[in-house]
């Protein structure tokens, strides 16, 4: 593999259908038949499939290309100039969200349905995530306002460790990779510590995307698979989805499923599954991914409001929170409402902030 890894389509794809799980998994419990489908329900574990992915990606753009303190500087801004804009728009519209709900409920007597105006999305809150370094926290305290932007903060962490060891461990960054990832996924597996899990989950996906990287590197010349190992994977995580989800140790078996997933997309030949996997459509959705994935939560917020004024039903307390109940038949039309009205401003905010600021992040630095 080549130093700076080129985009590859169908890990594109992959990163996109992701995205959309996790879209879906964050769908209120308007009805309980969709809300209750296992695979929606599982949509979680998505996030630990980017974590590999990236691992993947950074290993084999930045293993070998950080052998200076200004390297690494370089490499850090870049991850920054990635994450940050998009991050910081969305807190400060939450932020912005939370004085919309005081002003109402203390100048105009409307009280809101769920959590007090700045009752969790407290200054403390805020400044976590100013900093990003809410991960840090249990998982409770690393939700607040925009509560996605927990994943990007393990990320940007984690992406300083991996440049730590390359730049001052460099002979042996493999090893200590392998351990990271390893170890991270040894605790999660024995003592699973769901309230407390959010940055083992991405050094664990993150440093065994490393080991990936590395074991394709060798075999990709020599190697290969039947194209018909894609769906076959495709299958397997589906089912692991489905039947698997609610095992807390078995949880883990999202690594090696992702590895081998992705290994059967590069190590296999030109195939109907692989062109399927580059369809532009599906693309695209990678491309966007991050922004649809860093503004869903906000579209949420503003369709909930939306649908209590126009339907006025029924609430129920669902996982403590007030949801507004509907048929069936409908329940299906608005989850596709949303959906929609998540890719739009997913696409509006990749157009308008994501993709300007990570290109003056690499003017910057002359990249």
């Amino acid at each position: 593999m080549s130093k700076t890894i080129k985009k590859i389509d169908q890990l594109e794809s992959l990163r996109g259908i992701a995205a959309l799980l996790v879209v879906l998994y964050h769908v209120p419990a308007w009805n309980p038949l969709i809300h209750n489908i296992s695979i929606i329900r599982s949509g979680f574990m998505m996030v630990d499939l980017f974590f590999v992915l990236s691992g993947f990606v950074i290993y084999t753009a930045y293993a070998n290309r950080i052998n200076t303190v200004y390297e690494l500087a370089k490499f850090q801004f870049l991850r920054f100039g990635r994450l940050y804009p998009v991050h910081l728009l969305f807190l400060l519209l939450f932020l912005g969200i939370e004085i919309l709900k005081y002003v109402l409920q203390h100048h105009f007597g409307i009280a809101s349905l769920s959590k007090q105006p700045f009752e969790d999305n407290d200054l403390a809150a805020f400044m976590r995530d100013i900093f990003m370094v809410k991960a840090f926290w249990p998982n409770e305290q690393a939700i607040t306002f925009n509560s996605p932007a927990w994943s990007i903060s393990a990320e940007f962490y984690t992406y300083l460790i991996f440049g730590l060891i390359v730049l001052n461990f460099s002979k042996i960054k493999n090893y200590i990779f392998a351990a990271l990832g390893l170890s991270a996924t040894a605790i999660l597996f024995i003592y699973h510590p769901e309230q407390h899990d959010f940055m083992l989950r991405c050094i664990a996906g993150f440093f065994i995307g490393c080991m990936l990287a590395l074991g394709i590197s060798k075999v990709i010349n020599s190697v290969f698979l039947s194209p018909y190992w894609i769906p076959v994977c495709f299958v397997l995580i589906g089912l692991f989805m489905i039947f698997g989800h609610d095992a807390k140790a078995l949880k883990v078996l999202i690594y090696p499923l992702t590895c081998l997933l992705i290994a059967s997309i590069l190590l296999s030949k030109d195939h109907f599954w692989k062109h399927f996997l580059s369809h532009p459509t599906l693309v695209w959705l990678g491309t966007i991914s991050f922004s649809l994935y860093m503004s869903h939560g906000l579209v949420l917020w503003f369709y909930q409001q939306v649908i209590r004024v126009l339907f006025h039903r029924p609430e129920m307390i669902v996982e403590s929170l007030s949801i507004p109940q509907f048929e069936f038949p409908l329940a299906v039309a608005l989850t596709i409402g949303f959906l929609a009205a998540c890719l739009i401003i997913g696409y509006l905010t990749y157009k308008l902030v994501e993709s300007p600021f990570r290109e003056k992040s690499r003017q910057l630095v002359k990249v």
